[in-house]
């Protein structure tokens, strides 16, 4: 839904388009010219008056110019529509992104509640303590542990408007209810070898492509530049209305005269064809190296996001295996043990919060996988569903 309606992404597909139509353009032929000349005093010849001259003309580019033209148009389109498929990549990868945060922000508010509802269910026992004479400092913590975590929930249901605008603004959606919360899975998420990775960018990254046609462009246009100073012929045909000689039996006496024109430029200005064409050299060089720095910047975009994703894949198998089975144990102990009046409610309270935490740590590494995923298959041209 989002990729059919973003505004952003029409507007580069429309780029496509209108470079699409500059393909035609170039190659075609230079109007023909017509020229009209009206004699205000009629040239007197031997077989009459010439009273008006007529002309027509038309310009042929030397051989190969048209076909360069044209080429050099059609790299510049498919240049562009690999921008627009980059562009595409990336609202896909953007939207993919803010869905992983907003279900991690669904996950994160869950969790909160149910701290929020443990601790008032501790609640009224604590009181009972302190009602019949236990200190007060407990339930004085407990209140304020309560609040805290209220405020917590706070801070989420803004997050959620906030990651909510940002969706709806990915998916050109202007309905103020927010959306509805998405369900974070724990699945295993594999990918390829850094090697095969690398590979795969180079061959299939839209960026890349774009430069490259962008490269293949300028060559063109180097030769282009070479056959400049070669003259363009015109062809052409004039006419001359003559009127009935003075003496009507003159031979030819009105006879309208035609003949065949060819013209062409006289390329003396050397200077401005050497500059055409140390401009062109200039423009392949400038695309030949921006293709090798956009390289080296997907390289290290590549490293970070692998790393990125080897770290999520670690912290959710430690998380998995090891520590949040731990931490719920270790609540579990501490409200046994406070019931039993071998420990305090402290102790009840600092151990939730470290099952909190850590429950909100292993879905943001959760979310960071999948997130780090959807990075590396963007580098590399290709879109997961």
């Amino acid at each position: 839904m989002g990729i059919a309606n973003n505004p952003g992404l029409r507007s580069e597909y429309e780029k496509y388009q209108a470079a699409l139509q500059q393909i035609p353009q170039a190659k075609s032929l230079p109007d023909p010219k017509f020229s009209a000349t009206s004699f205000v005093r009629d040239v007197q010849t031997r077989t009459g008056p010439q009273r008006n001259q007529l002309a027509v003309g038309q310009t042929f580019p030397w051989f190969g110019k048209l076909r360069l033209s044209g080429e050099i148009a059609s790299k510049e389109a498919q240049a562009i529509y690999h921008l627009y498929e980059n562009s595409l990549l990336v609202l896909h990868r953007d939207i993919s992104v803010t869905y992983y945060d907003y279900a991690y922000l669904a996950e994160a508010t869950k969790i909160t509640k149910e701290i929020i509802a443990l601790l008032e269910r501790l609640e009224p026992s604590v009181q009972e303590k302190v009602r019949v004479g236990g200190d007060l400092a407990p339930l004085l913590r407990l209140q304020v542990e309560i609040g805290k975590n209220h405020d917590v929930l706070q801070a989420l249901e803004k997050d959620r408007r906030r990651q909510n605008a940002t969706f709806s603004a990915l998916l050109n959606r202007r309905k103020e209810n927010l959306l509805p919360w998405p369900h974070l899975k724990v699945g295993k998420v594999s990918v390829e070898s850094r090697t095969k990775f690398v590979e795969a960018m180079f061959a299939g990254n839209p960026e890349l492509k774009a430069i490259e046609k962008r490269i293949e462009r300028s060559q063109e246009a180097v030769k282009l530049s070479k056959l400049s100073p070669i003259p363009d012929p015109t062809i052409g045909v004039n006419y001359l209305d003559t009127g009935t000689a003075l003496n009507p039996g003159t031979p030819g006496s009105g006879d309208d005269p035609w003949g065949v024109q060819i013209s062409f430029k006289i390329p003396i200005w050397f200077g401005k064809y050497k500059a055409e064409k140390k401009q062109a050299l200039a423009n392949q060089r400038v695309f030949e190296k921006l293709l090798t720095d956009r390289q080296n910047g997907l390289l290290s975009e590549l490293e970070r996001a692998l790393e990125d994703f080897r770290e999520a894949e670690e912290r959710t198998a430690l998380y998995t295996k090891t520590l949040l089975p731990a931490a719920r144990q270790a609540v579990e102990v501490s409200e046994e043990s406070y019931k039993a009046n071998r420990s305090t409610i402290l102790d009840v309270i600092d151990s939730e919060r470290t099952l909190l935490e850590l429950e909100k740590t292993f879905w943001r590494a959760v979310a960071n996988g999948y997130s780090s995923r959807i990075r590396l298959e963007t580098l590399v041209g290709r879109r997961t569903e």
